[in-house]
């Protein structure tokens, strides 16, 4: 290892180690508890506006701020694209390898929105982003956008189960979604997250997913993963639940619980795998089957 190489790893390891509470600040002091940082597009655009209101044209912003919004900003970036913080020597600041093949400069990109101040430089780079890791996924299915380094800013929770890029980034999709997939099943104003929509759900599901081989047919994916969601959500929301992922690396495990989304409550609590709750529905005639499943959460 070359003296050169000290230093830039020197200075990546500093960096990490500032990132965390940096990224703590922006939450408490920058955006506030209203606008989350939960690394979805809206959240770019919520702090892209805040450093606009709070930066003149023409002036610099306040000391630490542009490292601590760029630094959210690449921590989006690699959970849209996976990969990780690097040191550019050129530049002698953090940047992020993306996991799809290229490198996006935060800092380039921070100056960029000041610049322009348009408020839509970031959620245009997560878009870019995000129809990389797009078409590399057409390209290679097994091909997930993982991190290689410790994410610095968990969402709702910290376990790892909770903060895999993977699931992350399919909640901020599916979550972004939902008025298309609602309006696609044709009773959106029936699908509003209360139990008993679970009933309409189930009607839907048997609708459009007539048969267990049906329910993995890659044609009908769409529809099945923001059925999985909203299945998901409602115990989330009315019954404490969190949103969990085990990744499966070599695709073979056989167990329920890897390789898919699930919830599950704290305290040991009970939990549920929504894909196999709408294989339930599929498999049975019986009306409620959605609705008797989601009663066994405690309260």
């Amino acid at each position: 290892m070359t003296a050169m190489q000290d230093v830039t790893d020197a200075k990546l390891n500093d960096w990490r180690e500032r990132l965390e509470p940096m990224l703590a600040g922006l939450q408490d002091f920058v955006v506030g508890p209203d606008k989350p940082l939960d690394h979805s597009v809206e959240s770019l655009r919520n702090l892209e506006h805040a450093l606009l209101a709070e930066t003149p044209a023409g002036r610099p912003p306040r000391e630490g701020l542009a490292e601590a919004v760029g630094g959210y900003l690449g921590e989006v970036l690699l959970t849209v694209g996976g990969g990780a913080w690097t040191w550019d020597p050129d530049s002698d600041l953090p940047v992020t390898g993306l996991g799809v093949g290229e490198t996006a400069e935060p800092m380039r990109l921070v100056l960029d929105a000041l610049v322009q101040r348009t408020g839509t430089v970031w959620p245009a780079e997560y878009e870019r982003v995000r129809a990389l890791a797009t078409a590399r996924r057409y390209e290679d299915p097994s091909w997930e956008p993982r991190r290689t380094d410790r994410p610095a800013l968990g969402t709702e929770t910290s376990d790892a189960a909770s903060t895999d890029p993977w699931l992350v980034q399919w909640l901020t999709t599916r979550e972004r979604m939902f008025p298309e997939w609602s309006a696609a099943t044709g009773r959106p104003d029936e699908l509003d997250f209360s139990p008993e929509s679970l009933l309409t759900l189930e009607q839907v599901v048997r609708r459009q997913i007539p048969t267990r081989d049906a329910l993995r047919d890659p044609v009908n994916d769409d529809f099945v993963q923001g059925a999985i969601w909203y299945v998901g959500e409602i115990a989330r929301r009315h019954r404490r639940a969190r949103w969990r992922y085990n990744p499966d690396p070599t695709g073979t495990s056989r167990n329920p619980y890897v390789g898919r989304p699930f919830v599950e409550q704290d305290d040991d609590g009970n939990d549920a795998i929504p894909l196999l709750e709408l294989e339930a529905v599929v498999m049975s005639d019986e009306p409620g089957v959605l609705l008797d499943r989601f009663e066994v959460f405690d309260e």
